[in-house]
């Protein structure tokens, strides 16, 4: 038997139960899986607390971890017995042993620790879809991104920047400009204090994208920056969701990580990019906070009230 945290309704926090189930064997195509680390996400509080529909209950939330093949069913080629691997997106994943398809595993690099792999994984790549797909950047291009010391504005500002790109990282609060200082990360922003603006006028021409994974609380600094032909990609809408109709001639996007990860060997690609830019440095130090599985109560608390810092993982 092995520990598995289940809901059997939506709601606060207290609707995750921490039980016991037997996981079995893996069946064509899958590898049993003993999981190390298991990432924690805020869009894990959506699915928790009715945010997002989740059919049939009762539910096990989570999308992402990594750990080691412990067992391999029928037809299983591309990894073995042993092995350390990882998955970005295959709800369920709240458990400590758990059956998983092969197609959705990465492998996981032996120098990178598999709380800081489960820690980057989801968020590394969600990253990458946006400085390589959605407004690939580089030299002379000028991104703002906003939450940027959160899991994923925090690696998106420093990959953009090391691209090549001038970025304006954009905080909630004084007291998070030095975090982002620390990266590396020079010109910074409080939102709702004019910096946006300023740091922008300074720059002598238009913004050429905004990473916005805030949504309402900020949408009035990004307006004042955005013009015709700048795009606007909502990663997500932490404070609420806008409305771009006032951005006449800008290009406003929206998309899941999925939707740059079509076909095996670009979700490959990607993830061996993500950990080659974690093992360069390009993130910084990793300041990984683990919670036992058997805490996910208080470990969705500390998520939901910012506390949590930008590399929560559960530790099974």
């Amino acid at each position: 038997m092995s520990d598995v945290v289940r809901m059997y309704r939506q709601g606060e926090a207290e609707v995750l139960k921490l039980e016991s189930e037997d996981v079995g064997e893996p069946g064509p195509g899958q590898v049993r899986l003993r999981q190390e680390a298991v990432g924690l996400n805020f869009v894990d509080t959506y699915f928790r607390n009715g945010t997002f529909p989740v059919r049939p209950l009762p539910a096990v939330i989570g999308v992402e971890a990594v750990g080691t093949v412990d067992a391999v069913g029928p037809g299983v080629t591309q990894f073995s017995i042993g092995q350390r691997v990882g998955y970005y997106f295959s709800p369920g994943a709240y458990r400590a042993v758990r059956l998983v398809a092969e197609a959705q595993l990465v492998p996981v690099p032996d120098d990178v620790p598999a709380d800081v792999a489960a820690s980057v994984l989801a968020k590394g790549l969600t990253a990458w879809g946006r400085v390589r797909r959605v407004h690939p950047v580089g030299r002379g291009t000028l991104a703002v991104v906003t939450g940027a010391t959160g899991g994923v504005g925090s690696l998106l500002a420093s990959w953009a920047s090391d691209l090549g790109a001038k970025v304006i990282a954009v905080v909630s609060r004084p007291e998070q400009v030095a975090t982002l200082n620390a990266l590396g990360l020079g010109h910074v922003a409080v939102a709702g204090t004019g910096d946006l603006a300023r740091l922008v006028a300074r720059e002598g021409r238009p913004v050429d994208v905004v990473f916005d994974q805030v949504g309402q609380a900020v949408f009035d600094d990004v307006a004042g920056v955005v013009t015709k032909g700048s795009t606007l990609d909502l990663v997500g809408s932490a404070s609420g969701e806008i409305d771009p109709s006032r951005l006449a001639g800008v290009r406003v996007t929206r998309s899941s990580t999925g939707e740059h990860l079509a076909g095996r060997e670009v979700l490959l690609g990607a993830a061996e990019e993500v950990f080659g830019a974690l093992r360069n440095g390009v993130f910084g130090v990793r300041e990984v906070r683990g919670y036992p599985l058997a805490d996910v109560v208080r470990a969705h608390r500390d998520v939901e009230s910012r506390s949590a810092g930008p590399a929560p993982v559960l530790i099974p």
